[in-house]
C-alpha cells in the first residue's frame, strides 16, 4: 500500500519490487551510441561493473550467482552475468546495489544508461527482467525506480531522472533487482551519472515505452466500449402530466445525470480535509469536482490510528475527516484493518515477537478490528481488511491460515453490512505476476471456503513504464469474476515521465475497467503532485496546473461517460433516452409550467418510467 512520501512507513526496498513485478515489453527506443551519452560524474566508485554488489536476505548459491564475465556487446567487453536457479518474487529479493560515492544536490539530473539481454529464460513471455531504483539508503524514499524487460539481442537503456533531495556520499543507493522467475541475464556497458542541474530533464535521451493495443483502432477497445454501451447504461422515459393528469406533447425536457453509480475515486490526505490553508481548501475542491469515493491514504492504518506516526496524523482529525466525507456524499472505503507483517503493524505488537505473550497476539488484533470498527461505524462504506498478504503474511506464519478468516469475521461483527475487501498489489495481470495472481485467486477462494464473509476483491494496480497489455488485464478480472464478487481498483496510479503514454494508459484502463460489469469503481492513489507517494503519477502538478492524464480522465468521466439530454415530448407526452447508470434529475418546462423530479438509473432497470406533474400554476 503506498504511504505519503513525507511520512514514508511500507520498506522501499519491497516498494522497488512490487511494482512492474513483471513486464510485456513493446517499445519505440530513443537509440543513442555510446559517445552520445550526456556529460557527468559517475556516482558509485571505480568500475561501474565492479562497484555492484549482490545482497538479498535470501542469496545463496543455489538461489543467485552473479560473475562479471567477458561478453562482447556494443561497445564494451564485459558485462554481469546473474543466473536466478529458481523462480523469485518480492518475498525472495535479490539485488546488485552500490553505495553513491560522490554527493548529489536536490534538482539534479542523474542519468542511468546500459545494455541488457536474456541468456535464458523461463518467463512466459520468453523475457529476461530487472528492477532499477535509485533511492536513500536509509528506507526514506525512491528518486527513481523503473521495472525494464528485453530479449535475447542487446537492448539499450537511457533513463534520466530528478534527485528528490541532496545526498552526501554514500546516503543513497542504486539498485537492480532481479527476483522474477529463472532466468540468466547479462547487464554491460554500465553507466550511473550525476549529471548537475543545468540542462533541463526534458533534453536528456530516454529509452520510451509502449504497451500493446495502445494503437487507436485497437479491437479490444472497440469491443470495450460496446460492451460499456451494454453494462453501464439503461433506458429511461419522461412521462409528462399536467395537474389533470392527461400527457403534456411539446414540453420542453432536461436530463441531467449529477452523480454516477460507477465510482470515481482517490486517496486523500484527511488533514487536508479538515486543516484550513489555500492549498487545502483547492486540494477539497478538486476531491469534490472529481470524485464519488474516497479513503484514506495512511491516516486508519493501524500504527496511524494509534498515534505511532505523530506529525501531522491524529485520531480526531481522522473521524472529523470521515463526517465531512460523509456530509459531502462520498462512498467511503476503510483501509485498512490488518496488515500482517511486523514491518507494518504497531511497534507494540511486534515486540511481542518471540516473547512469552506472543501467543496474545491474534486477541490484540480482534480488539483492533472491535475498536476502529466501533469508533467508525457509520461512516466507512467498506473496509479493507486484509491487505498485501502475498508479501506480508507473518502472523499467516506463525498462527496458521485460519488466523485470516477470524479477522474477517471479526471485521463483520464490527461493521456490519459493509462489504469486506481483500487488497492486494500486482494481482492485475497473469502474465507479468502469475505468482501473484494465483495467490491472490487461491486466499480468496481459501476465504470463501472457510466460511469467511469476504465480500470484494482489492487490486491496487501500480502500474509503471511499462503498461500492461489491456486484455490480459481483461483476462484477470474473468478469471476473478468467477468468484462471484465485486472487483475494485483500489490504488491506480501510472509511474513514468513520459506524460503522453500515462494519459494513454490512464484512458485505456479507465476504459477496460469501466467496461468490465464486474468492476465497481476505480480509486487513483492521490491526485496532486506535491502529495503524491510517487509524484510523476499526480494529475495535478505542484503548482496544480493540469497534466494530459487528468484530460483523459475528465473527458471519459465527465465528457464521454456522462449522460445530459434534451428534447420535447411527442404526442404521448414522454422524452425517451438512454443513460449512464447514475442519479438524475429532470427538468421540465411548458408554457408557463416548471417541474424537476430526481431518479435513478441502475443495472437491475431494463427502463426507468419517471413521471413528472407539472403544476397547476407557475412556482
Amino acid at each position: 500500500m503506498p504511504i505519503n512520501p513525507t511520512a514514508p512507513k511500507t520498506p522501499p526496498a519491497r516498494r522497488a519490487r512490487r511494482t512492474l513485478a513483471g513486464v510485456l515489453v513493446y517499445a519505440a527506443m530513443a537509440l543513442c551510441a555510446r559517445a552520445d551519452l550526456p556529460a557527468g560524474d559517475s556516482l558509485v566508485a571505480g568500475d561501474p561493473l565492479t562497484a555492484f554488489a549482490m545482497r538479498g536476505a535470501h542469496v545463496s548459491p543455489d538461489v543467485a550467482v552473479f560473475t562479471v564475465a567477458d561478453s562482447p556487446g556494443p561497445g564494451f567487453g564485459r558485462a554481469w552475468r546473474v543466473e536466478t536457479k529458481r523462480d523469485l518474487n518480492a518475498a525472495t529479493p535479490v539485488d546488485l546495489s552500490a553505495a553513491t560515492a560522490r554527493a548529489v544536490a536536490a534538482g539534479d539530473i542523474g542519468f542511468i544508461h546500459f545494455y541488457a539481454r536474456a541468456v535464458e529464460t523461463t518467463d512466459e513471455t520468453g523475457m529476461g527482467r530487472t528492477y532499477l531504483a535509485v533511492r536513500d539508503a536509509g528506507g526514506r524514499g525512491s528518486s527513481f525506480e523503473l521495472g525494464v524487460s528485453f530479449g535475447r539481442e542487446w537492448r539499450e537503456f537511457q533513463f534520466p531522472f530528478r534527485f528528490r533531495r541532496a545526498f552526501a556520499p554514500g546516503e543513497a543507493v542504486v539498485k537492480f533487482g532481479f527476483s522474477f522467475a529463472r532466468q540468466t541475464v547479462e547487464i554491460g556497458g554500465l553507466e550511473v551519472l550525476d549529471c548537475g542541474s543545468a540542462r533541463p530533464l526534458a533534453d536528456y535521451p530516454v529509452t520510451r515505452f509502449s504497451y500493446p493495443g495502445r494503437e487507436a483502432a485497437a479491437p479490444w477497445r472497440a469491443e470495450a466500449l460496446a460492451r460499456i454501451e451494454r453494462v453501464r447504461k439503461s433506458g429511461f422515459a419522461v412521462a409528462v402530466v399536467g395537474p389533470d393528469g392527461r400527457p403534456v406533447p411539446g414540453a420542453r425536457v432536461r436530463v441531467e445525470e449529477r452523480r454516477s453509480a460507477f465510482q470515481f475515486g482517490t486517496a486523500l490526505q484527511f488533514e487536508r480535509l479538515v486543516q484550513d490553508s489555500p492549498d487545502n481548501r483547492r486540494y477539497r475542491d478538486i476531491a469534490l469536482e472529481l470524485f464519488n469515493e474516497a479513503s484514506p491514504e495512511n491516516d486508519m492504518k493501524w500504527p496511524v490510528w494509534i498515534g505511532e506516526w505523530g506529525g501531522g496524523y491524529s485520531r480526531a482529525d481522522a473521524i472529523a475527516a470521515l463526517h465531512w466525507l460523509r456530509e459531502h456524499h462520498f462512498y467511503v472505503r476503510g483501509h485498512n484493518l490488518v496488515w500482517p507483517s511486523w514491518s507494518n503493524l504497531p511497534k507494540s505488537i511486534g515486540a511481542l515477537k518471540g516473547t512469552p505473550r506472543q501467543a496474545d497476539i491474534p486477541k490484540l488484533v480482534l480488539d483492533h478490528i472491535a475498536e476502529i470498527g466501533a469508533e467508525t461505524r457509520g461512516l466507512v462504506d467498506e473496509w479493507d481488511v486484509l491487505n498485501e498478504p502475498f508479501t506480508n503474511h507473518d502472523l499467516m506464519d506463525i498462527f496458521g491460515r485460519g488466523i485470516m478468516v477470524d479477522w474477517f469475521k471479526a471485521a463483520r461483527s464490527a461493521a456490519p453490512g459493509v462489504p469486506l475487501y481483500l487488497n492486494d498489489f500486482s494481482n492485475q495481470d497473469l502474465t507479468t505476476d502469475h505468482d501473484h495472481v494465483l495467490d491472490f485467486e487461491a486466499n480468496a477462494r481459501f476465504l470463501l471456503g472457510a466460511g469467511a464473509p469476504l465480500g470484494g476483491l482489492g487490486l491496487q494496480a501500480h502500474i509503471g513504464a511499462e503498461p500492461n497489455d489491456p486484455v490480459q488485464v481483461l483476462r484477470v478480472l474473468d478469471r476473478y469474476a468467477a468468484l462471484k464478487l465485486p472487483i475494485r481498483i483500489t490504488e491506480f496510479d501510472v509511474w513514468t515521465n513520459d506524460e503522453a503514454l500515462q494519459a494513454d494508459y490512464t484512458r485505456d484502463f479507465l476504459i477496460l475497467c469501466f467496461s468490465h460489469p464486474s468492476v465497481v469503481g476505480v480509486q487513483m492513489w492521490g491526485f496532486w503532485e506535491k502529495v503524491h507517494w510517487r509524484p510523476v503519477s499526480a494529475m495535478y502538478r505542484t503548482d496544480w496546473s493540469e497534466k494530459p492524464n487528468l484530460k483523459a480522465y475528465k473527458d471519459l468521466v465527465f465528457g464521454q461517460w456522462r449522460t445530459n439530454l434534451e428534447g420535447t415530448t411527442g404526442e404521448d407526452g414522454r422524452f425517451s433516452g438512454r443513460g449512464f447508470h447514475g442519479d438524475y434529475v429532470a427538468t421540465v418546462d411548458a408554457p408557463g409550467l416548471h417541474a424537476e423530479k430526481a431518479f435513478t438509473l441502475g443495472p437491475d432497470m431494463a427502463e426507468s418510467l419517471v413521471r413528472v406533474t407539472l403544476p397547476a400554476t407557475s412556482p
